[in-house]
């Protein structure tokens, strides 16, 4: 009952969180859209002068960026720089004109309260004015070696004091602490601010840089990044939580074997995800910097997600799919390692055609228009689909296993000795060399497996009346393999003719019988006894005549090479 007030504890902890990550991150998203700045300013060297506002075709940032670089030219061109206000009696519309050329129109969302269209646009006449003139004289030589020298006494005098301090520190055996350090990094932020603040160009880099954050979308944006990392990095505990709260056994235990062993690469998918969410505030703000980190931050979001499919297959089908399918079939464990091969590759090709979507990357359409190409790409991929069928048809009726003796169509004897996912290996007992043979192959004709066969040696002991020279011999050999040759189930490679004994009127043959049935045995054992007559009537022809023992011995082998 003690652990109870904890529990409920950190239940209510992980609900208040996850309710301020969704605040943080998800709620604000959908008013980030819709609140957009209306005022844009007019700035010259990173000082802002006056704002605009939108107007029926055009946006204030619309307005600004043409007048800011129609102004930025004119003040690069060191040219005499006169501002004009103008009244057009035909549309009564008041703009501001640059040396005789348009710069922007007064319109009356633009007028102070209090003010005219005329009053507004003289008063921003004057601004302008007295914006070009500090600008020329910010670019003169003389100024730019008044201020730089400014700023270089300024930097001897932090790097004198700094080395000073070192040297009454060292003499006095002070220790210089945090404080000094605060001092002297105080002294070069105002070093740098005066410099920003003295130099144009430096100006309008701290204006690009610092101006930007001020707007709401800013803030939206950071706050939605930093509860993407919260929320990640609770994930795994909310998704537990939840698990528990359905009250299924079997799905905790699920999640302890197959997600628990994740978790990093469950917050990093999240974080993936969150942060790609984020990045939607951007879009309007900074289009640029969108385009550029959309592409990377969805790579890593498919990336993330693919891994993470992938090792959670493969764990189900380890920890779950090989015990089912040992209950099914004790041998299907390569069945369900070909099977995970098969599904991680379309996983892969999901994501991969997902992720080209997402950047606008028409991957299907590519590999169509590319004709002969195409063509090829699509028949290579038909045929690598060909064998991994094969293979699992090959897993699944298991015709052969690694270790068995199988006898291939050419007649060819030979050891599995692996089985691929294109193709298997069988060592041949001849040569000894290795023969590849694709699946798709083997799935499609008749493969006589020697090791599942039964084997039984039947051995015949032959007496002729004289010794027999080596022509007599040679035609026993030949009279017997020919009339065994034609027998179904008499393996031709195991028949040996010896002689039993010395005397040399005496043989031994040697037959191996396969069957996999008892009943085929014996009528293989019939088809011997007859062989046996057409072989003395073949010898007698040439005047060998023999007897043979009876009964004949037949001795139960197993199927060994």
């Amino acid at each position: 009952m003690w652990m109870l007030p904890s529990l409920f504890k950190q239940q209510i902890k992980l609900i208040f969180l996850f309710t301020i990550c969704w605040l943080l991150f998800a709620a604000p998203m959908s008013f980030a859209q819709s609140v957009g700045g209306p005022r844009s300013p007019v700035v010259v060297d990173g000082i802002p002068l006056f704002y605009l506002q939108p107007v029926d075709r055009f946006t204030a940032l619309e307005r600004t960026q043409f007048a800011n670089d129609l102004l930025a030219e004119a003040i690069s061109n060191q040219k005499v720089i006169t501002f004009d206000v103008r009244n057009d009696s035909n549309t009564s519309a008041t703009s501001i004109s640059l040396n005789n050329n348009y710069l922007l129109t007064v319109t009356a969302n633009d007028v102070l309260p209090n003010f005219s269209l005329s009053q507004q646009a003289k008063q921003w006449q004057n601004v302008l004015e007295q914006a070009v003139a500090k600008a020329k004289k910010e670019r003169t030589s003389k100024y730019v070696l008044q201020r730089s020298l400014w700023i270089l006494i300024g930097i001897g005098i932090i790097i004198l004091l700094r080395f000073l301090v070192a040297i009454v520190a060292r003499i006095a055996k002070w220790e210089t602490g945090i404080f000094t350090n605060i001092i002297f990094g105080s002294a070069w932020i105002a070093i740098a601010l005066v410099s920003s603040e003295w130099f144009p160009v430096l100006r309008s880099i701290r204006y690009q840089i610092v101006v930007p954050f001020s707007q709401p979308q800013w803030l939206i944006f950071l706050g939605a990044l930093g509860g993407s990392f919260v929320f990640s990095h609770y994930a795994p505990a909310l998704l537990r939580f939840a698990i528990k709260k359905l009250d299924i056994s079997s799905a905790e235990n699920i999640y302890l074997a197959i997600i628990q062993p994740s978790d990093r690469l469950v917050q990093f998918s999240v974080l993936s995800i969150c942060i790609s969410w984020s990045l939607t505030i951007l879009e309007t703000l900074v289009p640029v910097v969108y385009g550029l980190l959309k592409p990377i931050v969805n790579l890593f979001v498919f990336g993330c997600l693919y891994w993470l499919s992938k090792q959670i297959t493969s764990r189900y089908l380890r920890t779950y799919g090989f015990k089912f399918g040992g209950s099914v079939n004790p041998s299907s464990d390569d069945a369900i390692l070909v099977f995970e091969t098969v599904l991680n590759i379309f996983i892969f090709i999901v994501a991969l055609v997902t992720f080209a979507r997402s950047v606008n990357f028409d991957l299907i359409g590519l590999v169509a228009s590319l004709g002969l190409v195409g063509l090829a790409v699509a028949f290579a991929a038909q045929k690598i689909l060909e064998q991994l069928i094969a293979t699992l048809v090959l897993y699944l009726d298991r015709p052969f296993v690694t270790g068995d003796y199988i006898r291939l169509p050419a007649g060819e004897l030979g050891k599995v000795e692996s089985i691929g996912l294109r193709s298997t290996k069988i060592r041949s007992l001849g040569t000894g060399t290795i023969i590849v043979m694709p699946n798709s192959i083997l799935v499609s004709v008749e493969i006589e497996n020697v090791t599942l066969a039964k084997k039984i040696m039947v051995l015949l002991y032959m007496d002729f009346a004289s010794v027999l020279g080596e022509r007599e011999y040679a035609l026993v050999q030949q009279a017997i393999m020919e009339k065994t040759a034609f027998l179904s189930g008499i393996d031709a490679n195991s028949t040996n003719i010896a002689l039993a004994d010395e005397s040399g009127k005496r043989l031994r043959v040697s037959l191996a019988i396969l069957g996999s049935q008892d009943n085929a045995i014996e009528v293989r054992k019939r088809l011997l006894e007859l062989a046996s007559v057409q072989i003395a009537k073949s010898l007698a022809v040439h005047g060998i005549v023999f007897t043979m023992e009876n009964p004949t011995i037949y001795v139960q082998s197993p199927t060994t090479i």
